[in-house]
This record gives structure tokens, sequence and C-alpha cells, in this order.
């Protein structure tokens, strides 16, 4: 009997051993991981692989046109798995697609693993993390994404910017330390233009109609017609962002829409209602009616921009970049090369964000079994090292770095673009970024979009020293606040951006202006700027 008991000591006490093992190689959130026969973790709390056991992910994620329909086939990913033992079953929709299978995911409770760069709002992020569709992510960042917990702590408006109205965090976003990027519209000007015409680069908002004038009367594109389109773009709001900083508007940048700060009462101020949404609009029609902004604006498209630009239509553009609304005319166009002064002597550049591109870039199921993993797979791409992967893939493979110190391609790669093919087609082969918006910090270095080319960078830093000195990020509401803020707003911001259309067209007159803003009052208003107001102040606590 005795050596019965000692028997079935031993075995109890190795029982009870290896069930400690087991337990400390776990996840907090007993996600059923186990410790292999060698005894060693299956997870790893730093360093490469993420598990020694390797396992599978499944993540919903938006197909740029230009990527392989298979993420897997994409380079970097196939390299990613073998650094960190975790395979990712995608499942890529289309835009057209996306928002219908993210929606059914979710009412459904079918959930993938991972929401990974879906096109989620932010109101879909903190409504469905409240519910518990999402998990909260706040201790699994403070525990396992200490690449992201750095940026946080660098970047004052991505810690204020990313929490629910309680202090929750629901999502990774979207981020740019990119001052090119971060202006978000720019106005170019063809340089070619203004020599024909004799004219200087504008510094003010009552030279730059005088330039508009001489692009529409002196057949700067030579072809003997007067067919030449003074200023475009994709749409009459892409105008208002590059010129309502000159009219004193949006002085927190464009965070928060409509929103910013009184100058004279330094309360939060809905601006489409102001003594200077009103001169601005006066300018606007001023133009409109005398042919200097494009007629079709209300009707535009960036590819109807390009095709303008082909013919050799346009004297300047809003924009992000230049390449993407010219083609063979790209050398042609140049920005400012200051912020415009306007009729009050504001010099403000104010199509401007924070670091926040989106908030809702990337999501953790509350389904999901190894949530400590996926933070730590994630939390690579929020490195400098993971950020250069994300965008220029394997260095001497991919990428090269020149005695100057600057990163791109190997020549071999984007030199001979094919025929009907495009540089993100060629290199999305290699990494995924085609699309943008996804759960990194876009680094200028590594980043070879539109916006970080010379043009645009050269136009980013003429305008900088004009931008407001804080730039917001997002408010957050409270799930009340939500709901009642949506209401408001769509027949609100529905009547803005009608009347604007209006009065710019001379539809209606600006003599009606005051009537507008009574009507606006009448829909509610007052109460909508009592709950932005109230999301201010718990933005100013953070």
């Amino acid at each position: 009997m005795k050596k019965v008991f000692s028997v079935t000591a031993v075995i109890l006490t190795v029982s009870m051993l290896a069930a400690c093992n087991d337990n400390s190689s776990s996840s907090s959130n007993n996600n059923g991981q186990t410790t292999p026969a060698s005894g060693t973790k299956a997870f790893n709390e730093s360093g490469f692989p993420v598990v020694n056991k390797p396992i599978s992910l499944s993540a919903m994620v938006l197909l740029s046109p230009a990527q392989p329909t298979k993420w897997n086939n994409i380079l970097v990913w196939q390299e990613y798995e073998k650094k960190t033992g975790i395979h990712i079953n995608w499942e890529e929709y289309t835009t057209a697609d996306i928002t219908e299978k993210r929606n059914l995911a979710l009412a459904s409770n079918q959930l993938p693993d991972i929401f990974y760069r879906t096109k989620m709002s932010d109101n879909d992020v903190d409504k469905y993390g409240a519910q518990g569709s999402f998990l909260k992510l706040n201790d699994l960042i403070d525990k396992y994404a200490p690449n992201f917990k750095a940026i946080m702590g660098k970047y004052e408006d991505v810690k204020k910017g990313i929490a629910t109205a309680d202090g929750s965090i629901y999502a990774l976003p979207n981020l740019t330390d990119s001052p090119s990027i971060e202006i978000t519209r720019k106005l170019f000007l063809n340089e070619d233009w203004l020599k024909r015409t004799g004219k200087q680069m504008p510094a003010t908002t009552a030279e730059l109609y005088d330039v508009l004038k001489a692009f529409r009367n002196n057949d700067p594109n030579g072809n003997g017609k007067l067919d030449e389109i003074p200023l475009t773009a994709d749409s009459l709001e892409d105008i208002i962002l590059v010129l309502r900083g000159a009219f004193g508007l949006g002085n927190k940048g464009t965070g928060n829409g409509n929103w910013d700060v009184d100058p004279n009462s330094g309360n939060l101020r809905f601006f489409p209602t102001s003594k200077s949404y009103k001169e601005l609009l006066t300018y606007l029609n001023k133009m409109y009616s005398e042919n200097l902004i494009d007629k079709e604006i209300f009707t535009n498209s960036g590819t109807k921009v390009l095709a303008k630009n082909e013919q050799k239509q346009v004297g300047s553009f809003s924009f992000g970049n230049v390449t993407a609304r010219a083609n063979t005319n790209a050398n042609d166009f140049v920005g400012l090369k200051t912020a415009l002064s306007g009729p009050n002597g504001d010099r403000l550049y104010t199509s401007a964000r924070g670091h926040i591109g989106s908030r809702g870039a990337f999501m953790i199921s509350n389904t999901n079994k190894y949530p400590e993993e996926t933070m730590r797979w994630i939390d690579y791409f929020y490195s400098e090292e993971g950020i250069r992967m994300l965008y220029l893939g394997l260095e001497g493979q991919t990428y090269q770095k020149d005695e100057k110190g600057n990163y791109d391609f190997m020549p071999d790669i984007v030199k001979n673009i094919p025929e009907g093919s495009s540089f993100d087609q060629v290199v999305s082969k290699y990494v995924p970024y085609a699309g943008g918006s996804l759960p990194t910090l876009i680094m200028e270095n590594y980043f070879k979009g539109g916006e970080t080319q010379p043009s645009a960078k050269a136009a980013a830093e003429n305008l900088r020293p004009y931008l407001p000195k804080e730039l917001w990020a997002p408010f957050s509401f409270a799930s009340d606040e939500s709901e009642k803020k949506l209401s408001q707003e769509a027949d609100i911001y529905s009547l803005v951006n009608q009347r604007t259309a209006e009065f710019v067209q001379g539809k209606v007159s600006l003599d009606e202006f005051d009537k507008y803003v009574a009507q606006l009052e009448k829909m509610g208003l007052s109460e909508l700027q009592g709950i932005y107001t109230t999301a201010y102040a718990r933005y100013k606590k953070n």
C-alpha cells in the first residue's frame, strides 16, 4: 500500500507540475493553447517567433484592385508567417462587397478573428466594441504592444483620439508621420501657365482671383480657344478645403469636420454658420459666376480631372498630390509658396489633420482564441523595422538603401512597368499597402505613394509654417450621444451641403444666409452643439 501511495503521489505531483506549466504558457483568456512536448512555452511574450507551435487566424480585409486576389500570394505575408509562426487565412472583399460582408458578420456574430482594413467607421467601432463584438485592447496594448504604446506616448493626438468616451480602446488605427500626407489637400498651379500669362504665384485670395482670370482670358494652353479651366477639383469640398484657412475657418484642422474654435470667444464653433463662412461663399460665388471654377465641379471625379489635364485644360487643381491627377503634364504643376492671406488678414492653412488617418483599421473579435498572439503579430507593424517591411518588403530582394540613406524598390522591379499595368500593381506582388488605411504608421522614408513625391512634399513644406498649432483628433462620443448626434447630423449636414452648393452657384442669394442659419437652429443645431461641447470637454481632459 505504501508503494501504491508513493507512486500515486508521484503521478499527482507530475500532473500538477504539468498543469502549472500548461497554465503558464496559455493566454490569460484561456485560449486553449498548450505546451509542446519539448516543455517550451507555445507563446513568446517577446522576440520571434511569436509562437513555437504554428497557429492560424482568420482575417477580413478590403482588397485593392491593384493587389493579387489572394493576399497570401503577397511576399510580405509569406515571409512574416515564417517569422512569427502565425498563418492568416485572409477573407478578401472588394469595395463593393466589404461593407455588406462586414455588417453581416457583425449582425450574425459569425466573426473572423481579425477585422483588418474593413472601412469600419468610428461610430461602428464604438458601437460594436461596447456590445462586446470586439475585445477591449487596453491591457493587451500595455502588455504586448510596446511599439504601439511608444507611439501613444510620442503623439498626444493619438492617445487622445483612439479611446472611446469611457477610455476603452477597441481598435488600432492607421497613423501617419508625414506632413505631406497629413496636409490632406494642396492647391497646385500650372507654372507654365503662370509664365505664359506673366503672373506670379499668388500669396493672397485676391491675387489668386487675378491669376485665375488670366488663365481664363489669355489662352495659356495655346490652342487658339478659350477652353481653359482655371480651377478644378474632384468636388467643391476639395476647393473649400484649400481656401477656408484664408478666411480663418477650420482652425483645428479636419479632425472634426465643420467644428473648430471661435477665435473671439474661445468656444466650440460650427463654422458653416459664421460670418467668415459667408465671406468664403461670397468669394466662391464670384469665381464660379465668372467661370473661374470648373462648371462641372458638382459632378466631377478624379478620372475627369485627370482627363482634363491630359487635354491641357487645367490651370490649377486641389488634391493631395500631383501624380494622381496629372500625367503627361505633371511636371507643370507646383504647390503654393505660402498659405494664402484672406480679406481679413488670416493666413492659415487648415486642410490638415493630426496623425490619425483612420481609427478602425484593426479590431480583434471576441471569438479570437489567440488575442495575445494577435496583438504581438500586429504590433510589429508599428515598429520602424515592421513599417519598412510592410511598405518595401525585404532588403536586397525587393528594396535597397543607397549611400545617402534613401530607401527604394530594386530598380529591376519598377524600371519596366508592363504596358497596361501600374506601379501599384507591380509592387503589390511584394507588399500590401495599395489601397491605404493599413494598421501601421506611415513614414515618409518608406512610403512611395504620390504624397511623398517631390512636388507634393515641396508643397507641404511651404505650407507647414501656416498649420494650426493644434490639430484635433476626432472626438469620442458615448453611445447615447452618438445616437442623437448621428440622427441630427444627417439632416443638418445635408442642408449645409445643399445650401453651400446653391450659394456658390447663385441659385440661392447670399442675402438668404441668415435664414439658412435660422433653419439650422430649428433643426436642432444647438442641441448638436451641446453634444460636441461635452465631447470637446472630455477630449481636453484626456
